[in-house]
């Protein structure tokens, strides 16, 4: 796997079409601990340019790491969001906090 272009200050596990009602899936990860680096961004992410595409934080991962959304565009009403990955990251104090991919 490839190195961050940024310092490590989280470390996440991917999981697969997890369960929407259980916004933090159990079980094992299919990528499991890997390094990131999180940022929260919320200034330019509520100024996004698609209507309903907005975001809070960026997380960046190292190049290569298998991580899959269902996002595919704007005009794709249709896609199936149940694809999409989970990440979950584990905060200081051992709480997990999850992010949909879609």
């Amino acid at each position: 796997m490839a190195q961050l272009p940024v310092p490590q200050n989280v470390t996440v596990n991917i999981y697969r079409n997890a369960d929407p009602t259980a916004p933090v899936p159990t079980g094992n990860p299919a990528v499991a601990q890997v390094p990131g680096n999180i940022k929260p961004v919320m200034t330019s992410g509520r100024f996004g340019s698609a209507l309903y595409f907005k975001w809070t934080h960026l997380l960046i991962l190292p190049s290569g790491t298998d991580i899959r959304d269902a996002y595919n565009s704007q005009l794709d009403p249709s896609r199936s969001n149940n694809v999409a990955d989970t990440v979950v990251v584990t905060d200081s104090q051992g709480n997990a906090v999850s992010h949909r991919f879609r």
